[in-house]
């Protein structure tokens, strides 16, 4: 039987109230008022583009509901003051919908910070992560009373079986070169026809299981950037692109040119042959120290683009 684990989470709502003139900014937060404008620095530092018009058409995956992960908190080799953040950034229902003084719709972003230590314990993916997080509902301005709370997320421990479905799914030499590749460069992957947001995630999930796990510690990733910058998401779908940043198609393996990718892509060969794939990711899980990319220098958990990119254009 698969594990529930609870796991506490502060959280924070970007958007705007009706008629609105101003600038999307944090409305509520978990901590409170005097927070709100770390809240507003965490949540900037993954909005990755500005969605289209809400009524206009695109393909899935592209429009919203856009998901994107971060991590803020401790520096160096610290874990007990990391947060990794998974933002949905999408259209209120429409018995919810607001529209701005310029008579434009407005998007709102529900932000979730979760303890790394937490995730790490139990080998939480990003696939696991999302569905936690994907049916919770954060209090609206007229439901608090009182000093705003953390929220209990339910989450569901994968079980190994699953993310060696996810890494075969994706093909295993395709999931492993990638991995390697992501040791090089910031990637900017290309889907096989159209993929819808959690799909995307399964993939980005499929890639950084053959990582050690303590990546995830530093991993900024995106379902969808249309203004990735040369680092930042390190990991996303977009159509960018930049001299640093390594496209992958999902159906060519990328080639690792480093010799320490190379040598991490021999090592992962090898391991499947000894371990088989279940027994590789077991072992990738446990290695939990927090490890960063190449040229990561902290500035891909500054504060990213203004607030008033976000929402429909």
């Amino acid at each position: 039987m698969t594990p529930t684990l609870s796991l506490r989470a502060r959280w924070a709502v970007l958007s705007k109230p009706p008629a609105d003139s101003s600038d999307y900014r944090v409305l509520r937060c978990s901590d409170g008022p005097s927070e709100m404008a770390w809240f507003e620095h965490v949540i900037r530092a993954t909005l990755f583009g500005t969605p289209p018009p809400w009524s206009t058409a695109g393909r899935p995956g592209e429009v919203l509901p856009w998901i994107s992960f971060g991590v803020c908190g401790a520096g160096a080799e610290g874990t007990g003051n990391r947060w990794i953040t998974v933002s949905v950034t999408d259209w209120n229902s429409f018995a919810e919908a607001t529209w701005d003084s310029s008579g434009r719709r407005s998007a709102t972003t529900r932000c979730f910070l979760v303890p790394y230590e937490d995730l790490a314990r139990h080998g939480l993916g990003l696939v696991p992560l999302w569905n936690a997080v994907r049916p919770v509902p954060l209090p609206g301005e007229a439901e608090e009373s009182g000093m705003p709370q953390p929220v209990l997320l339910t989450a569901q421990a994968d079980p190994v079986e699953r993310t060696v479905r996810r890494v075969e799914a994706a093909g295993f030499d395709w999931a492993a070169a990638t991995a390697a590749v992501a040791l090089e460069a910031p990637l900017a992957l290309r889907a096989r026809g159209d993929r819808f947001a959690l799909d995307r995630i399964g993939v980005i999930d499929a890639v950084v299981s053959l990582l050690p796990y303590g990546y995830r510690a530093t991993l900024t990733a995106s379902t969808w950037a249309p203004d990735a910058t040369a680092d930042a998401p390190w990991i996303c779908y977009t159509k960018a692109s930049s001299p640093r940043r390594r496209v992958v198609h999902e159906d060519t393996p990328p080639e690792p040119v480093s010799p320490p990718a190379r040598a991490h892509l021999a090592r992962l060969r090898m391991l499947r042959e000894e371990l088989g794939t279940d027994g590789l990711l077991r072992a990738l899980a446990r290695r939990t120290a927090p490890a960063s990319f190449p040229g990561d220098d902290g500035s891909r958990h500054r504060t990213g683009r203004r607030a008033d990119t976000h929402g429909e254009g």
